[in-house]
């Protein structure tokens, strides 16, 4: 009797094993085709929306407005719908469906608490405590970062800021348009330049400036010397740029809070990246900044992504010319040049002798024609 108890027992670890692994991998997918504007599905679509429109989280009826405004216009005006209309737009139960598996079984793009609570999806533990009321409709960040240089005398942090994510998403799909009629199959990452590709490494950069005119780039860099825990020290510059930068876009009123913070790193190590991301989500949290709440932070994979292949270019750019400064004539000093005189970048500003992770200066750079 007891052999079958533990073997019944063996099955359903088993069982939950792979249906953790399954949620895992759709997860990823999802992720994948949301930050790449390859939007397939209406599930795909639906992900894009939560991304973007923290109302979209927290109201089913809002999300099902968007999601008909957005990808059935031809059937909605966005202002009154019939009922013969009503009939052939995408079912608001089709919606949630959806919803409530990217945000209950995947935990993306959640609700508020307070709408988790009335929804009874709420954390038994947290049911009792004190819930944090967000503003509605709240604005967002959309952060890429990528790092470089760890093997290098300085370390380089890069970040891209989006702070208009369907511009992004309508650009993104120009610049789609753009490889497809040209025939591009391949990812634009700096160290794979070479003198055939130069040019059309050079034009992705500047078509991807000129059709997002409201994005921002911000760098980080230090020089290692004395830095033992180069993961630690990758974390601290991480968490520096992020709340300088936040700190930057609400005084400049470039993007003022309130808003929320969704950050995206390239993906490296599974493990690392979770306890990386962990631990700056926790101490960005500790800097209590008003009018800042905490959205998604994740590792995410850069095929098909052309805005971590962008701060992938970018960062790699300024690591090329601060470890070669005086190198002429080749392919990647010509890209790198190229990619700095767009953002206007001078170099001779960085004091490469910083060696405090929290005295380092933030570089906040963006295209101006």
């Amino acid at each position: 009797m007891e052999n079958e108890e533990f073997k019944n027992s063996d099955e359903n670890a088993e069982n939950l094993d792979e249906k953790a692994l399954k949620i895992e991998k759709e997860k990823r997918e999802l992720l994948s085709k949301v930050l790449s504007g390859n939007l397939e599905t209406k599930h795909d679509r639906v992900g894009f929306l939560l991304n973007n429109h923290s109302a979209a989280r927290n109201s089913d009826i809002e999300l099902a407005w968007i999601y008909w405004k957005t990808f059935e216009p031809e059937l909605f005006n966005g202002v009154s719908v019939t009922k013969e209309e009503l009939k052939k737009l995408t079912k608001i139960n089709s919606l949630t469906r959806s919803r409530a598996r990217i945000q209950n079984d995947y935990k993306l793009f959640e609700a508020d608490d307070s709408v988790k609570k009335h929804r009874g999806v709420l954390a038994e533990e947290m049911r009792e405590e004190a819930i944090e009321e967000k503003p509605e409709g709240l604005k967002m960040y959309h952060v890429y970062i990528d790092e470089t240089g760890k093997t290098q005398e300085f370390l380089s942090i890069g970040s891209l800021w989006i702070v208009d994510g369907f511009a992004a998403f309508q650009a993104n799909r120009r610049i789609q348009e753009w490889m497809e009629i040209n025939k591009i199959g391949y990812e634009f990452h700096f160290s794979e330049v070479n003198k055939h590709r130069l040019e059309t490494y050079k034009e992705f950069f500047f078509k991807y400036l000129k059709k997002n005119p409201t994005i921002g780039f911000k760098t980080i860099i230090i020089d290692k010397k004395g830095i033992n825990d180069i993961s630690g020290a990758i974390t601290d510059l991480t968490f520096h740029l992020l709340n300088k930068g936040i700190i930057h876009e609400n005084k400049t009123g470039r993007a003022p809070l309130p808003r929320l913070l969704q950050v995206w790193l390239d993906a490296d190590e599974k493990g690392s990246d979770q306890l990386k991301i962990e631990n700056i989500k926790e101490r960005i949290a500790s800097q209590k900044i008003n009018g800042l709440y905490l959205g998604d932070f994740s590792a995410v994979d850069s095929r098909k992504n052309i805005d971590i292949q962008a701060v992938d270019l970018f960062t790699a750019a300024i690591n090329r010319r601060i470890h070669n400064p005086n190198s002429v004539g080749k392919v990647k000093d010509e890209l790198a040049d190229y990619i700095l005189s767009l953002l206007n970048f001078d170099l001779t500003k960085i004091d490469l002798t910083n060696t405090k992770t929290d005295k380092s200066a933030i570089f906040n750079l963006s295209y101006n024609e």
